[in-house]
């Protein structure tokens, strides 16, 4: 009997994983569970979350339980984006399973951080909406500083380290044959995905999809039509909350429905040129534009 699952979709945050993950799980020969991201084997990242954390499956018998139901002669498969950026996951993954294949999306650097914090902000599990600042806060709160309430993870704030490919693609190649590896490009992916869909079937043995027509881009960012709606929203006035309670009571939730009557299709301010620089200096944008494509050995390992 043959370890599970067969192949991971190991990262990067914000890259396009959950669009794929919806394009193979899709796919009649495949088997990937509902739960995206259970990341059982970033023990170095989840080790402190409680108990019914989000994005945390936490033993054995609780990850091998999620492919229970696959049929028997499926691929299986799962997505957890932070075992790219995980020190241990690779490591532990190959030694489930030798033969796993390993995908990897990554995505201009500068724009992948910047739409992490926005969901992170979207999804209130940060509390600092400008992008600059949150970023001059990712030491302080590595010391437990300056932690949003809701998401008091500080590995899981750290913008510039889970966008420094470069080690994190170094880790990966030193441990898995790089024929079981696959990196594909955000950009390339979302700029042809059909013929780009095709590499990663033709990467995992499948074939091809022929109800696949139609590849919607998943889990886009959002913004908000009124900022001052927005602050109203997340710190209610005792008004508000006094009509949420008595509404709850008739399964109505007009907080959540306010809410989603304020996003619109999400764009971002304009970094200062001085910030971009900086950025660019320190996570590679520099090199991205210059490079067509993730290959040969992962374009010299990011340099």
């Amino acid at each position: 009997m043959r370890p599970t699952p067969d192949f991971f979709i190991a990262g990067a945050p914000k890259c396009g994983t959950t669009s794929l993950w919806n394009y193979l799980r899709a796919h009649p020969a495949v088997f990937m569970p509902a739960n995206k991201e259970p990341n059982y084997f970033c023990g170095d990242l989840v080790a402190h979350w409680p108990d019914g954390a989000p994005f945390r499956v936490g033993t054995l018998a609780e990850y091998q339980a999620l492919f229970s139901t696959a049929p028997p002669q499926a691929l299986t498969g799962e997505a957890s984006v932070f075992y790219l950026y995980s020190k241990l996951a690779i490591g532990q993954i190959m030694a489930h399973n030798v033969n796993a294949k390993i995908i990897v999306m990554l995505r201009n650097p500068i724009e992948a951080a910047r739409s992490l914090h926005a969901y992170h902000w979207n999804n209130h599990l940060e509390d600092v909406r400008d992008f600059e600042q949150a970023w001059r806060l990712q030491e302080p709160r590595l010391e437990g500083r300056h932690l949003p309430p809701r998401w008091p993870y500080p590995q899981l704030l750290q913008y510039g380290a889970q966008y420094s490919y470069a080690p994190q693609v170094r880790r990966l190649l030193a441990q898995v044959p790089r024929k079981q590896c696959l990196f594909l490009l955000f950009e390339e992916f979302f700029a042809d995905p059909s013929r780009q869909f095709a590499r990663v079937l033709d990467f995992l043995g499948l074939p091809p999809d022929p109800a696949r027509t139609a590849f919607p881009v998943v889990n886009q960012t959002v913004g908000v039509r009124s900022l001052r709606l927005d602050r109203l929203l997340r710190q209610p006035p005792p008004a508000l909350l006094a009509l949420r309670h008595a509404a709850h009571a008739f399964d109505f939730h007009p907080v959540r429905a306010l809410r989603l009557l304020n996003r619109v299709a999400g764009e971002r301010p304009p970094l200062r040129e001085a910030f971009r620089a900086e950025l660019e200096q320190l996570l590679g944008r520099g090199l991205w534009s210059s490079l067509p494509a993730a290959e040969p050995s992962v374009m010299r390992e990011l340099k």
